[in-house]
C-alpha cells in the first residue's frame, strides 16, 4: 500500500508542478514525509 500511496503521490507532484508551481510540490513533500514518519512511529 506504502507503494501505491507512493505513486499517486508522485502524479499529483507531476500535475501540480506544471499548473500551479513548485510551492504545491513543497506542500506534498513536507505532508508526505509527515505521514511517513507517523507511520514509522506508529510501528515502534
Amino acid at each position: 500500500m506504502i507503494s501505491l500511496n507512493l505513486v499517486l503521490a508522485g502524479l499529483r507532484l507531476g500535475l501540480k508542478n506544471r499548473q500551479v508551481g513548485e510551492k504545491w510540490v513543497f506542500d506534498d513533500c513536507f505532508y508526505l514525509c509527515k505521514g511517513l514518519l507517523k507511520r514509522k512511529e506508529k510501528r515502534k
